[in-house]
């Protein structure tokens, strides 16, 4: 077996794409804030527990969390510890999270600073009784405490991670430029992401918490706490709760640049060295940018900005947002921006000091105002995405008309935004069509596999950068797809003979193996569980059972649904944005569908014995038509789901590949 190689990328400094400061386009949908609570003092953050009572709680920075039950817009106490905590500036009760068990434990933690000093205190408290109504001031258990040399720069975010540890936003420590060099220093615990794991069952010795075993310093040089360092200030994160799993940072920057991260585990993201992407000369000869990891996106400072309030991915039920948009503002200015889809895009442009954002437990977002308010997020009218087309070259959300050509290795697309005709030499002979979204834009890049190297080839549709990537070897089948559910594919091959899925994740670059099928499987990628990520799965043709490993619970599930001789079409047919079971029978043109939404079963003829099928969303209405190519002819015949209209179009010739049937819906 060949040892699969790291990723080649022949570009020079691609880390740093579209950094420069942000051109800013307006929202296609009104939204406004609506009034939730008033009268409040300094609130820093509303948050919820998680415990399925769709209560609110929000933090005020003197020391009191207040509680709002669901329906009322009037809170009262929750927890008075004013007298523990020094308030004011930069510090207070900054902090707030629930125990994943909080429903049956009533465990709650806090980060403060407290009075005396002005130390970091990481603290859990409990309530007093099972309904979980009050905290108990009398219950604190001190789990963490960092002395702070400076009254600013304290962090003050701390959740539980889909992990179940308890993550911790540690600020560089105060004054200006980290003049110790503290975010640096991997000793220190100022200017970093901690990653612990509380003790709640008291059976620990004693101990207040222990450290996971993957923390990249453990058993190394290093503080065994730290998860990520480099940061100056991440007053404001979260974690993506649907999707991706992952930590979203909003890094206040010096006086120059405000930055959001995503946060992986022994990143570097360098400050002092580097504010954003600019070189700060407080350690000029450090100032190499393939030595950290740069923002996912910047600002700078025009027109009074000076503070980035970090926010949530929203992923709500009611359609107050985009699903998948991030929410972040300026603590100066007030306005409010999403970051959807490689673009700032501005929400609203308010009179607020924004010190926060909040979630509840619907997904719907919060605006907090430092002046006493709390207002929700909202639309005129419900958002409704759809989501991105396979095949879709343009990025109008709809599938295009196009071939990979073998006898030339040239790429022939129609684009279905304004039916102009484009065609691409890249491939060769041999060359297994993979197109799919590689850089995350939304749109299908060009890409091939080539059996006789193992090696991946495509173009990048956001920069045009050439990309080569030896991964796999001669006999196994490419199955791209977002298995890390970052909004990339991730570079995949299903290798028949030991039935062995192998991944290369494109959120960090990790490998990641996994024995699902045997020799004469078909591949069947798909998100059947509709969390945003792709299964792994399988067509067996000897038994017509789709196996499949959900990405949501890592549980198996298995269904009949087909003979031998079917090909298998999954896609999602019925709009619920869960992929369907279905197949395309030769023997009589029937192609047969089993609906995720209600299990019933759908039958139509469409096609011929020789017919490819094509399975695309050619008229952008969020579902999968039924679709093929007649190579006989070079034909595309397809029925629109959104009408049931018939479409016959002549693009392609005898040989040719459609792009469709290579880039699972």
């Amino acid at each position: 077996m060949r040892y699969f190689k790291l990723l080649t990328i022949l570009t020079v400094n691609i880390l740093i794409l579209f950094l420069p400061t942000l051109a800013q386009t307006s929202a296609p949908y009104t939204f406004r804030l609506q009034p939730y609570l008033s009268g409040l003092s300094s609130p820093l953050l509303l948050t919820n527990a998680k415990d399925g009572t769709k209560r609110n709680f929000v933090v005020q920075q003197g020391g009191i969390i207040k509680v709002v039950q669901p329906g009322s817009n009037t809170p009262t106490d929750f927890l008075n510890i004013t007298s523990r905590i020094v308030s004011g500036g930069e510090r207070g009760l900054l902090g707030l999270t629930f125990h994943p068990q909080f429903a049956t434990n009533g465990y709650f933690f806090v980060n403060y600073t407290r009075s005396g000093d002005g130390a970091t205190v990481i603290a859990r408290f409990k309530t007093t009784n099972s309904t979980n109504a009050l905290g108990d001031p009398n219950s604190e258990r001190i789990v963490l405490t960092v002395p702070q040399p400076f009254s600013n720069h304290n962090g003050g975010m701390i959740e539980f991670g889909p992990d179940g540890n308890l993550y911790i936003g540690m600020g560089d420590g105060g004054s200006a430029n980290d003049p110790s060099n503290r975010a640096q220093n991997i000793n220190e615990l100022l200017g970093k992401f901690l990653r612990i794991t509380p003790d709640v069952s008291g059976n620990n010795n004693n101990l207040p918490y222990t450290i996971p075993a993957d923390n990249p310093f453990v058993g190394v040089a290093g503080a065994d706490e730290i998860y990520a360092v480099g940061l100056r200030n991440p007053f404001r994160w979260s974690f993506d709760r649907g999707g991706t799993r992952q930590l979203w940072a909003g890094d206040v920057g010096q006086n120059a640049i405000e930055e959001v991260d995503i946060i992986t585990k022994g990143g570097n993201y360098g400050w002092r060295v580097y504010e954003g992407t600019q070189c700060t000369n407080n350690d000029p000869n450090l100032c190499n940018p393939n030595n950290f990891i740069p923002p996912i996106f910047q600002y700078s400072h025009p027109g009074g900005r000076c503070s980035v309030t970090g926010g949530y991915i929203y992923r709500g039920t009611k359609g107050s947002l985009p699903n998948g948009a991030y929410t972040y503002a300026d603590y100066c200015t007030g306005e409010i921006w999403i970051w959807q889809n490689n673009q700032q895009i501005l929400l609203l442009d308010t009179t607020r000091f924004i010190s926060s954002f909040g979630e509840d437990e619907d997904g719907e977002i919060y605006v907090v105002g430092l002046g006493g308010t709390v207002e929700k997020i909202t639309s005129d009218e419900p958002i409704v995405v759809r989501p991105k087309a396979n095949a879709d070259f343009d990025g109008d959300l709809k599938t295009d008309y196009a071939v990979f050509r073998p006898s030339n290795g040239v790429w022939y697309i129609l684009n279905s935004s304004n039916n102009s005709v484009r065609g691409l030499a890249f491939g060769q002979n041999g060359d297994v069509p993979a197109p799919e979204d590689y850089d995350g834009d939304n749109i299908t890049d060009i890409g091939v596999f080539r059996p006789s190297n193992g090696t991946w080839y495509y173009i990048r549709s956001s920069d045009n950068t050439f990309y080569s990537v030896p991964f796999g070897q001669n006999g196994d089948i490419p199955v791209a797809g977002d298995y890390d559910g970052d909004g990339k594919a991730d570079t995949t091959v299903f290798r028949p003979s030991n039935g062995v899925w192998y991944r290369l994740n494109s959120s960090n670059n990790s490998f990641f193996a996994v024995q699902f099928g045997t020799n004469g499987d078909k591949p069947t990628p798909g998100d059947f569980d509709g969390d945003d990520k792709t299964d792994v799965a399988v067509f067996r043709p000897s038994n017509g059972v789709w196996y499949r490993l959900n990405s949501s619970d890592n549980s198996p599930f298995a269904v009949q649904f087909g003979t031998n001789g079917d090909k298998p079409t999954p896609g999602d047919f019925d709009g619920d944005d869960k992929t369907d079971v279905a197949v395309f029978r030769p023997s009589n043109g029937v192609w047969y569908i089993l609906k995720s939404t209600n299990g019933g079963v759908q039958s139509a003829l469409f096609g011929a014995a020789d017919d490819i099928p094509a399975v695309g969303d050619y008229d952008g209405d969020g579902k999968s038509d039924i679709a093929v190519f007649r190579p006989s002819n070079g034909t595309w015949y397809v029925t629109r789901s959104s009408n049931s209209a018939f479409q016959a179009a002549q693009f392609g010739a005898s040989g040719d590949l459609p792009a469709p049937a290579y880039d699972a819906p």
